[in-house]
């Protein structure tokens, strides 16, 4: 592929300073060159585009290009996807990313929300492809939790609440066949991924092998299993699990996103409670430790939105005030301040009593807190950090890094499962793991 760039000052009535810019793309393959025009306020510059044209033609003389090349014209903010494939990482102008995140938030477009007639999708294959839909979810619908003894009921009452923590396997039955959807929590143990796989399969068997099936991971969820649930939107909670003998506290603050797509279908999604994951395109729900709370309503919110914010808040038993973005109480903000609530925390680990123990050292710990014969965990909430002194006998080291594993596992605080733990050895200790420690002295341990 090759790009060309050009820029005009002043040109057909532009005032000083203002630029008119296009660049051409062209790839050998098809032969076709794309024009990307940006800040053309009038036609004449637009007709100045095509006054380039014959340099395009020596141009393309020299690069062997035929004569019958063609060229397509397009706006800025306009680009197709044929054109965007020839740029790495091309990013939209105020693009989101992903169900959290948002670049803009001042600026939000009204999208006309069109009805969606799923009982049209029998009558029409290519509909149904399209919209990813088999049909409107009206068939009978069986779902169980993967457990270690098997596949164990899900109370209808539950149906369409999920944990991060767990795997579900969903059965859809409909005129024309069934199909097996199986839903896997981001949490969710390997052993519990693997027997997710098995009793799939094992559930398939027993229906002839004649079920289609679905993997669906946490986040991914397909249109046609979201509509499985009726009138009620999904709910996915961020971690947990709903087996009984494995229930944690709660977080005491939880915040909760809910979006309807536009085949007017809501989705709840629990998310970090942090101000980075507000998104004006939709509406959340802040949940108190005393059953009160938010509802926020993003500047792009509708009304479906306000509903299912309804829902969340009766699924929680808290009531909620509600409030526009840009007129938050201070009080908001602070609640979603999380960055002084999880302090540095150091551990140590022996087993100088003839069993593996982790004690906490209390109060504000310092670089002589780092017992050479043992191996200490600094937890710095966004990683932990596993210190092996250079006199740690081998059981101290291997089961140090067990236990950082299990220590972020039954955290009760709700943290991701999936933070990282870095080791660190006596004396090669990198500038993240010296920061948390008031007057470190990189001269200390030189031997």
């Amino acid at each position: 592929m090759l790009l060309i760039c050009c820029t005009f000052f002043s040109l057909l009535g532009t005032t000083q300073g203002e630029r008119m810019s296009f660049g051409w793309s062209s790839c050998s393959d098809s032969c076709e060159f794309m024009a990307l025009i940006t800040r053309v306020v009038n036609q004449q510059q637009a007709q100045l585009v095509f006054i380039s044209v014959p340099m395009l033609a020596l141009f393309s003389f020299h690069l062997m290009f035929p004569v019958s090349f063609q060229i397509q014209v397009l706006p800025e903010g306009g680009e197709t996807p044929i054109f965007k494939q020839f740029f790495k990482d091309w990013k939209d102008k105020d693009q989101s990313d992903g169900f959290g995140k948002v670049y803009v938030t001042e600026r939000v477009a009204k999208i006309e929300q069109i009805e969606f007639d799923a009982t049209k999708l029998h009558e029409s294959p290519q509909m149904a492809a399209q919209h990813n839909m088999i049909d409107d979810g009206s068939g009978k619908v069986q779902i169980w939790r993967v457990e270690s003894s098997g596949r164990v009921p899900v109370e209808p009452e539950t149906y369409g609440q999920f944990y991060g923590g767990d795997c579900y396997i969903i059965l859809y039955t409909y005129p024309k066949g069934q199909i097996i959807y199986t839903w896997q929590g981001a949490c969710a143990t390997k052993d519990e991924l693997t027997a997710s796989a098995f009793l799939t399969v094992q559930l398939d068997r027993s229906l002839n092998d004649q079920a289609v099936q679905i993997r669906v991971s946490q986040g991914k969820e397909p249109p046609h299993l979201l509509s499985l649930f009726k009138n009620k939107p999904l709910i996915v909670y961020k971690n947990g699990t709903s087996k009984k003998e494995g229930q944690k506290p709660a977080p005491p603050t939880r915040l909760f996103q809910i979006r309807r797509n536009l085949m007017s279908i809501t989705r709840i999604a629990e998310v970090d409670v942090d101000a980075m994951s507000l998104n004006s395109n939709d509406t959340f729900v802040l949940k108190l430790p005393n059953n009160t709370g938010y509802t926020w309503m993003g500047k792009g919110a509708n009304r479906e939105e306000e509903q299912g914010a309804q829902y969340i808040a009766s699924i929680l038993k808290c009531q909620t005030a509600r409030i526009n973005e840009g007129q938050e109480p201070e009080e908001f903000w602070k609640l979603l301040t999380k960055a002084e609530d999880h302090p540095p925390r150091l551990y140590g680990c022996s087993n100088k009593t003839g069993r593996f123990i982790i004690e906490e050292v209390p109060g504000e710990f310092t670089q002589d807190d780092l017992a050479e014969d043992d191996v200490m965990l600094l937890d710095a909430w966004e990683q932990v950090f596993v210190w092996i002194g250079k006199d740690a006998n081998e059981t101290e080291r291997q089961e140090s890094v067990k236990s950082a594993k299990r220590y972020i596992e039954t955290d009760p605080s709700g943290r991701d499962k999936g933070t990282p733990i870095v080791i660190v050895k006596q004396g090669h200790e990198p500038p993240t793991f010296t920061g948390w420690f008031l007057a470190w002295d990189s001269n200390k341990w030189k031997y």
